[in-house]
């Protein structure tokens, strides 16, 4: 591995520029203050070696300190053969094989917002000012494989990460974590690495191999699937040519034959028709002359009925005349009876019939007077029942009524105080009736600017009920006044809202008293304020207040309707009564004047007498003849209608037989034309079916199969039904799909079992040659035994690493471990981190551990960056650890801060002093450089 020989710095963190810093030197001690930039030394060299930072920093946080765009790190490293091959130089796989020499740069640069780093080499000491404008900058991954090529592995570079304190954390290491470690850092771990990918792979493989066996047994499912797919399309197929088939030929075929016999039928059934005709005229002929017959007996039977009732129209007129001239002798002699019926009764005193007259009409005019009253109210109590179920409008006070309606033909907007009242509770619907029943005809104008206007009509109208302009919206309480009760529909005044705020409700006369309130009510609605206590009782019948008022005023019209209509019935059997008996008292009072008349008037019912006797005789022979007439009218008619019955149908039957043949005939005729037209048609429309299909031989075949085109048919439409299902397969591709599928699944079976022959062949080839690399493997473990205990024999310390056993077996190689154990002056072994050593011994053991991995099988070593070995150490264990540092072959980069021990300078041949920057100052002071002179060296040595 190669070793640092200068370092420069160019705006790194606090510094402006520092150049040639000498590292050629074996053991290096930076030492300043704390804070004065020791760390940032040692970082400026990670970052140059493409190492992370320490202390979770970054370049980016040296960078940005200076305030620069850029900022430059630049070393100059030996590239000396390790032996005498000058071939064999660290920096030969970077094309550099002459120089002794290599420059490493590293340029910071800000890109927009952010930091990025570049790398470059250049054989030779080149100085920054030489590549500024080169272009063949590496990345950081390019430039760390380079590096790793030259001897800085990545295990080397966890090494130089270490941060401060880390030092002697080698030896806590688990013996797992060391192995680790010397594998990685002889480059045995990426061999491992190697296998275990191999091995990873291959099982990787298998695992694919498991899926493709899985998926090909997915695929076989997928083929039975895609052959019962091909065998539903097959089905599909099969169905689908049977109904093209019956489509279009079996059925124009069965068509073309029942046609052509239905024409066959119809024309035999023509020629069969001709045959009745001639019997039928016959028929006609015979039914014309009973015709005749039936037609002169309709006709004797209508002369003999008009005989008979011309001699019954002469003999009513006679009768008529007879009546004529009895009537007027009958009315003399019943107004003869009248009188003398009259002259009987007239004995009475007609002083006292005059006086009960007189008094039974004025009962009479009475109880008109009371049966019209209750009418009127009865009409009232009806128009207001249908008010309340909604059947018409609600009837209203007079005065109410009028100013209503002036207000609507002003176009006032208003509302009257029972429109908006609502009662929550039916127990209190009494008591809000009583107190607000005077009020129920206040006018609530929506519009306090249309006051003017409703006072004049007020005035105009005489109205006596307030017009109230402001209203409110009420409150909504929950108390025991009577408002808590009362719901407002709209806005209602102030000073009603008070009222009834003020008024609270009790249960009874007893309550109110004992209650502290001025003033209440009672369900009862009796009522007690300031003035004293009174009723406010309403009937239900005239509750004006609310939807509840309403029910119960229908419910008690309702209840008080049929007592009232009892009583107009009574005044009205007491009325006809009185009636019947004034009309009896007038009859006998005109009875005085009848004896008089009866007597002057004797000769006039006489002559009447002797009259009316001739007469009657008369009229009862005309009436007899009459009666006998009407049974021979109604015999005769009885005959007429019967032969004009037995006439009409005779004539009616004659006419439908009449019209039934030529009609028959008609249709004969239309029948035979159609036929022929069907005839026509029948050639012309199957003109297009082939010759064969029209065989009789064929067509025999067909009906013999199919029957007829019903059956095709009802076959074609359960073939429609069948192909119309969803599950059918209807794309053809699936038979090329099964046939690739098919092809594909024994291609891929014999893949994959050629890919599992070859996994198992390449698991069994890694297997030995992962068991011939064991070798290897103890091989390097046995170099690191042997390198640390020399380092410990140049210590002074006994150390000892137990055997590793390596089998090729993934877990006894995951398990095993590097235990090492470490004897100080003659005492009892320790091992690695057991708690038995001490600081000193701690920080002996890390570095004994440490430089183990640097060492070569030529003895040279790489650098090593330690911060701050010493802290915590006596001077016996400082001296003993620059002995052993001086004893070994590599380059130490060590941190100390500034103390009173000078013996922490003692192995150094080079110390570097850093020191903090000043308030006052934009840069840090440079690094100041101390060498031990060469004399002293060798005495040192």
């Amino acid at each position: 591995m190669f070793h640092i020989k200068s370092l420069e710095l160019v705006h790194w963190d606090y510094w402006q520029r520092i150049k040639n810093i000498p590292l050629d030197a074996k053991i290096i001690t930076i030492a300043g203050q704390n804070g004065s930039g020791k760390t940032t030394l040692l970082d400026a060299l990670r970052t140059l070696f493409g190492l992370d930072c320490s202390m979770g920093r970054t370049y980016k946080h040296y960078a940005r300190h200076s305030g620069q765009q850029s900022a430059w790190i630049r070393a100059v490293v030996d590239n000396q053969p390790a032996g005498r091959q000058l071939s064999n130089r660290p920096f030969r796989h970077s094309g550099f094989f002459s120089d002794d020499e290599v420059t490493l740069f590293c340029q910071v640069q800000k890109n927009g917002g952010d930091w990025k780093r570049m790398y470059l080499m250049r054989p030779g000491n080149i100085d920054i000012e030489e590549v500024t404008e080169a272009t063949d900058w590496l990345g950081v991954e390019n430039y760390k494989k380079r590096l790793a090529q030259a001897g800085l592995s990545p295990a080397m570079a966890k090494v130089l990460a270490l941060e401060q304190g880390e030092t002697d954390k080698l030896c806590e290491y688990a013996p797992r974590q060391l192995l680790d470690l010397v594998f990685q850092v002889f480059g045995d771990k990426e061999v491992l690495d190697a296998y275990d990918e191999a091995k990873r792979h291959q099982r990787d493989t298998e695992t694919e191999l498991k899926r493709f066996e899985a998926e090909l047994e997915t695929s076989r499912t997928n083929l039975e699937g895609l052959r019962l797919r091909v065998a539903n399309y097959h089905q599909w197929e099969d169905l689908h040519k049977e109904r093209r088939n019956l489509t279009e030929e079996v059925l124009p075929s069965l068509e073309y034959h029942e046609a052509r016999e239905k024409a066959a039928l119809m024309s035999r059934q023509l020629r069969e028709a001709r045959k009745p005709m001639a019997q039928a005229d016959s028929q006609l002929e015979e039914k014309r002359k009973a015709l005749a017959a039936q037609q002169r007996a309709l006709t004797e039977a209508q002369q003999q009925e008009a005989l008979l009732e011309q001699e019954a129209t002469n003999l009513a007129s006679k009768l008529a005349q007879v009546n004529t001239k009895l009537k007027p002798l009958e009315s003399l002699l019943e107004q003869k009876e009248r009188l003398q019926k009259l002259a009987a009764d007239a004995g009475a005193d007609l002083a006292d019939v005059a006086k009960q007259i007189e008094e039974k009409e004025i009962e009479l005019a009475r109880q008109r007077q009371s049966r019209d009253s209750i009418s009127a109210k009865i009409m009232g109590e009806r128009a207001t029942i249908s008010a309340l179920q909604g059947k018409s409008a609600m009837p209203e006070p007079e005065a109410q009524r009028l100013m209503r309606r002036a207000l609507n033909d002003e176009g006032i907007a208003h509302a009257m105080l029972s429109d908006i009242v609502e009662v929550t509770d039916p127990k209190w619907q009494g008591a809000v009736e009583g107190v607000l029943g005077g009020y129920a005809s206040v006018v609530l104008l929506e519009r306090a600017k249309d006051a003017p206007a409703a006072y004049k009509l007020a005035e105009k109208e005489r109205y006596r009920h307030f017009i109230v302009p402001d209203c409110i919206e009420a409150p909504n309480v929950k108390d025991s006044s009577l408002l808590s009760v009362v719901r407002f529909t709209g806005k209602a005044p102030s000073w009603l809202i008070d009222q009834l705020a003020r008024i609270d409700r009790v249960d009874s006369v007893d309550d109110g008293f004992k209650s502290k309130s001025e003033e209440w009510i009672t369900p009862d609605a009796y009522h007690r304020e300031r003035r004293g206590g009174r009723s406010l009782f309403v009937e239900p019948s005239r509750y004006r207040f609310g939807q509840a008022g309403r029910i119960q005023r229908l419910e008690a019209i309702q209840r008080s309707l049929p007592a009232l209509e009892e009583q107009e019935d009574k005044l009205t059997l007491s009325i006809s009564k009185l009636a019947a008996e004034v009309g009896g008292l007038r009859a006998r009072i005109a009875g005085v004047d009848a004896a008089k008349e009866l007597d002057a008037r004797q000769a006039e019912f006489e002559e009447a007498a002797r009259n009316i006797g001739p007469l009657k005789a008369e009229r009862l022979e005309v009436g007899g003849r009459l009666g006998e007439l009407q049974t021979l009218i109604k015999n005769a008619t009885v005959a007429r209608t019967r032969a004009d019955t037995v006439w009409q149908n005779a004539r009616m039957a004659l006419s439908e037989a009449e019209a039934g043949l030529r009609l028959n005939h008609r249709r004969q005729i239309e029948q035979r034309g159609e036929h022929a037209k069907a005839l026509r048609d029948l050639r012309r429309s199957w003109r297009h079916l082939p010759m064969s299909w029209r065989r009789a031989a064929r067509r025999a075949a067909l009906v013999a199969e199919h029957q007829n085109v019903h059956q095709v048919n009802l076959r074609v439409h359960w073939l429609d039904n069948a192909l119309a299902r969803d599950d059918w397969e209807l794309d053809a591709t699936v038979i090329d799909q099964y046939q690739r599928l098919n092809d594909q699944l024994h291609s891929r079976q014999s893949e994959t079992e050629e890919r599992r022959y070859q996994n198992n062949r390449a698991i069994e080839a890694t297997a030995n040659a992962r068991g011939a690399y064991i070798e290897r493997l103890r091989y390097t473990i046995k170099t690191y035994s042997k390198n640390i205990k020399e380092l410990g024999a140049l210590a002074g310390i006994d150390v000892q690493a137990d055997p590793v056993r390596l089998e090729n077996d993934d877990v006894q190689l995951a398990q095993a471990g590097l235990h090492v154990r470490f004897k100080f002056d003659g005492k009892d072994q320790i091992g690695m981190n057991d708690g038995e050593a001490s600081g000193g011994q701690q920080v002996m053991k890390s570095l004994v551990l440490l430089i183990g991995l640097l060492k070569s099988e030529d003895g040279s070593g790489g650098f090593v960056f330690i911060d701050e070995p010493f802290a915590h150490l006596d001077i016996r264990n400082i001296q003993l650890v620059g002995e052993f540092l001086k004893n070994t072959d590599a380059q130490y980069l060590m941190t100390t801060p500034l103390t009173h021990n000078t013996d922490v300078y003692d192995p150094s041949e080079l110390t570097l002093i850093t020191s903090k920057k000043k308030k006052d100052m934009q840069w840090a002071q440079p690094i100041f450089v101390l060498q031990r002179r060469q004399a002293e060296a060798a005495k040192a040595a």
